[in-house]
């Protein structure tokens, strides 16, 4: 028997038909009009993964539903931008402001708003769809290749739900803290949900990732890196485990999880985070050359030679702060170009001012950068500028890979994990890490609290600008404050100063208010 739920009224898709065709729908509709019913559409193995294909799809595609946004290649700098570390150096054409003045998620009208609630539902009523026809299919090793998938893609959706618009969990009171509604089936009768708690959220994420294991213990092997394997699970886990403060758990599926990949080398890290046949990708997009996302892409808003107003205009940068914290002899530091010229200045004012003896000495200065950049005469630099994502091809639009998961990123966890639970271990898994990235780098000799710190400053270099800061500030409860940073206090607003987030609920996204409209069972988040 399927278990029997109503589902949220304001954005479900059916996800078989981003895999197969295209239709017109209005917004609140939950099944395309002319699509074949879902018993049929998924009665088979292989339709069903026709159908998770096209959940793979969304991961990265433009959706016309809402203004075009594709998928985490939006996400991604949501969790950046609003935080401290990834700067904007300017207004630019308007992408993110809103997010980095904190005008957009404390803003329940606007679209960005809305587009991260419809994406994470909008996967999660798409996975429910392959896993309540799997009901009717025969067990088989593809079918728990697919259903493998389907839970993990259902548990990672809900635990970026309850991260965004719920109150994080090791600050607040998650068995009474509103979180998210869960949603377990697509089907009738279509009525919306009211919020579960934070507490019931996180124990349907660790049920869900339980019955991906399951799956993937008997299942094929997946197709490429853009499919999810027990190892991406294991990956989730250890995120899932870390944010609730579980320290066991997370250091035993993060050691578990990174264990068939290697750490990339100096030239794979230098070489642009562009392409998912590094080897220590667990998980990423592979982007097809003739389906790009154009303006819309991850390298659009993050990388600095993409060929598009967003980044021409606007320049990132590195908060200064964090870069004078690096080593000197680490070699992430040389993706940050501290010295750069800055093109919005004269040679002799604003940032250049008295670094040039000449006109002509600057513009030596900006052509030499410029072909560390790999960009254009259209595009701005300015000093700490980052060259950590790069178009491969220099300044043009190809569609670039998109990174999801990295061993890198369970190396800290289950380090940080370690350390809390007072583990003489932690040092040497930071070191393992820390080692590959600074050759001068010695075991650290701290402990306790000063160990963790030091693992999440390391934490702040390695992952920096893969989606990862915002939550991180927030499981840490740590107060905004860009004091020194290099942003402009002019164009940061409310984003330049925030109290931490256990005392200032203007962390927590606001339910999209299409959603209180079409839900009369939702509250908001005041």
């Amino acid at each position: 028997m399927k278990t029997k739920y109503k589902i949220l009224t304001f954005s479900l898709i059916f996800a078989f038909a981003l895999g197969l065709s295209s239709c017109s729908e209005d917004f609140l509709q939950t099944v395309p009009t002319d699509s074949v019913s879902t018993e049929i559409a998924l009665g088979t193995t292989d339709n069903m993964m026709l159908a998770l294909n096209g959940v793979h799809r969304a991961m990265y595609a433009q959706n016309g539903r809402i203004s075009n946004y594709a998928g985490e290649q939006f996400m991604i700098p949501t969790a950046e931008y609003g935080a401290s570390d990834a700067l904007h150096s300017t207004t630019g054409n308007g992408w993110h402001r809103a997010r980095l003045q904190w005008n957009m998620h404390t803003n329940a009208t606007r679209t960005d708003v809305s587009f991260v609630w419809y994406h994470y539902y909008n996967v999660i009523g798409s996975v429910n769809n392959i896993i309540n026809a799997a009901e009717e299919l025969q067990p088989s090793d593809e079918l728990d290749n697919v259903l493998g998938q389907a839970y993990t893609y259902r548990a990672w959706a809900h635990f970026n739900l309850v991260r965004y618009f719920g109150k994080a969990y090791m600050i607040g009171n998650p068995s009474s803290d509103l979180g998210v509604p869960i949603m377990l089936a697509t089907e009738p009768p279509y009525e919306g949900l009211e919020r579960n708690t934070v507490q019931q959220v996180y124990d349907q994420i660790i049920t869900d990732l339980t019955t991906a294991f399951s799956h993937f213990e008997g299942a094929t092997s997946r197709n490429d890196l853009s499919h999810l394997n027990i190892d991406v699970a294991r990956g989730i886990a250890a995120r899932v485990y870390l944010t609730i403060g579980d320290w066991p758990n997370a250091a035993s599926y993060a050691n578990a999880a990174r264990q068939d990949y290697p750490l990339m080398s100096e030239s794979e890290y230098k070489s642009g985070f562009n392409s998912i046949s590094n080897p220590e990708w667990m998980w990423g997009s592979k982007m097809i050359q003739d389906q790009t996302s154009y303006y819309y892409s991850y390298f659009y808003y993050c990388s600095n030679n993409f060929n598009g107003s967003q980044n021409r205009s606007n320049p990132k940068f590195m908060n200064h702060n964090l870069y004078n914290q690096m080593s000197e002899t680490d070699y992430r530091r040389d993706l940050i170009l501290a010295d750069c010229p800055s093109t919005f200045d004269d040679w002799d004012s604003g940032e250049n001012a008295g670094r040039y003896a000449s006109e002509e000495e600057y513009d030596e200065a900006v052509a030499e950068y410029r072909d560390i950049v790999d960009n254009s005469s259209r595009h701005n630099m300015v000093p700490y500028l980052h060259i950590k994502l790069q178009q491969a091809d220099g300044p043009t639009i190809s569609p670039m890979d998109v990174l999801h998961m990295r061993a890198a990123e369970m190396y800290l966890i289950e380090a940080e994990a370690l350390a809390h639970d007072n583990s003489s271990a932690a040092a040497d898994v930071l070191f393992e890490l820390v080692s590959a990235r600074d050759a001068d780098y010695e075991k650290s000799t701290n402990t306790g609290q000063a160990l963790i710190d030091e693992i999440l400053l390391q934490r702040r270099f390695e992952l920096f600008l893969e989606g990862h800061r915002w939550f991180d500030m927030l499981r840490n409860d740590e107060e905004l404050d860009l004091t020194g940073s290099g942003a402009n206090p002019d164009l940061y607003l409310d984003g330049y100063k925030q109290d931490r987030p256990s005392v200032n609920d203007d962390w927590m996204f606001r339910i999209p208010q299409r959603e209180l409209d079409a839900n009369p069972n939702m509250a908001q988040n005041d």
